[in-house]
């Protein structure tokens, strides 16, 4: 049996500590309620002494009463003492609560698209951009939010750059697929956009970068393929050259030698296999 720990020793200690102080208060309360019944009891018998001859005594009924209040009871699985619950702590999530964000907003702030002061909280927040609700809708190719899958796709950007912070703000939620994933992390296109153009030199090189990716991947692919019928024209050879053997291993296995005179003086040849021999006449 394993030794027991100081803090488990201590648990168990206050726990009986617990329960005598529970014992000790019930038969207190138990002692003080037959004692009150029986002073009743008895206080009526003196008033009634005369016709009855004697002290009432308390019945089965009234002795050793209590009074419980059910609804703040619970079950304590067989009278065993319970221990108290430790609420494991959750898994902690670097998820923004905008909720707890105080939004001061100023007389200059207002939406740099239409001018209006009806700003979204989570834009001006994370990403730093003062635009309302309608603008991020009018206008997706600035304000749209893309994943780190499609930022990486669609910018042509490696995970070093997205996990920094100083380049990119980021939004951080809980995956909406399951929750025990990863958090999703959301990226504002307009930022992705500016770096991207600072990266690859314009656009025109952003496009050209795509089509040079999308060359070598053809060129990959070609020569994968090449490669494949190189092998398998290789491997049709090789099994050619072994059927052409094992068939003429059978044959000289197999097959009665028929021999024929070549013209050559004693030499004959056999007409199956061409096995050549020679032949002394006595």
């Amino acid at each position: 049996m394993p030794e027991l720990t100081a803090e488990q020793l201590a648990r168990i200690e206050a726990n009986r500590k617990q329960a005598k102080e529970r014992l000790q208060a019930a038969e207190a309360s138990s002692s003080s309620a037959v004692a009150g019944v029986d002073k009743g009891a008895a206080t009526q018998g003196a008033g009634n002494s005369n016709e009855t001859g004697g002290r009432l005594r308390a019945s089965k009924m009234t002795r050793g009463y209590y009074e419980y209040n059910l609804s703040t009871m619970r079950d304590t699985k067989a009278g065993f003492i319970e221990e108290d619950k430790v609420e494991s702590p959750e898994k902690k999530r670097r998820v923004l609560d905008l909720d707890t964000i105080a939004l001061e907003l100023s007389a200059q702030d207002s939406c740099v698209e239409c001018g209006s002061i009806d700003l979204d909280v989570t834009y001006f927040k994370v990403f730093r951009t003062q635009v309302c609700k309608a603008c991020i809708e009018k206008i997706p190719d600035k304000y749209s939010l893309l994943t780190k899958t499609e930022a990486k796709e669609d910018y042509l950007l490696t995970d070093g750059e997205l996990r920094d912070r100083d380049l990119f703000p980021v939004w951080e939620k809980a995956n909406p697929h399951k929750s025990t994933w990863n958090n999703m992390l959301l990226y504002l296109r307009r930022d992705l956009e500016r770096f991207a153009i600072k990266k690859w030199n314009g656009l025109d090189g952003l496009d050209k970068e795509f089509d040079r990716r999308d060359e070598d991947k053809r060129a990959r692919k070609e020569k994968k393929y090449r490669r494949s019928v190189a092998d398998l024209r290789r491997r049709t050879r090789a099994d050619e050259w072994e059927k052409q053997r094992r068939e003429r291993l059978r044959l000289e296995n197999e097959h009665e030698h028929e021999f024929e005179a070549t013209g050559d003086g004693d030499e004959q040849k056999c007409t199956s296999c061409g096995l050549v021999i020679e032949v002394e006449e006595f």
